[in-house]
């Protein structure tokens, strides 16, 4: 399995990143919460949701900067 040897390893997404997109994504198609949790293997409810946290669009700020070039 060499599917991504072109990336970094440190720019991989680890184990529990890609185990956290996975649980939000079954949220956004509105699987019940008790089957998220059942399917990630979590005891309780509360560990679910910290894993279904942030993956939510993030805002880009712009920072308008001069580039000073020398003509």
């Amino acid at each position: 399995m060499h599917a991504y040897d072109h990336v970094l390893a440190g720019e991989r997404p680890t184990l529990h990143e890609t185990r956290a997109l996975g649980a939000w994504l079954y949220e956004q198609q509105k699987f019940p919460q008790e089957y998220i949790q059942a399917l990630m293997g979590h005891a309780d409810e509360k560990m679910t949701k910290h894993y279904q946290e942030g993956h939510d669009e993030k805002k880009i700020e712009y920072l308008e900067v001069g580039a000073e070039l020398a003509f």
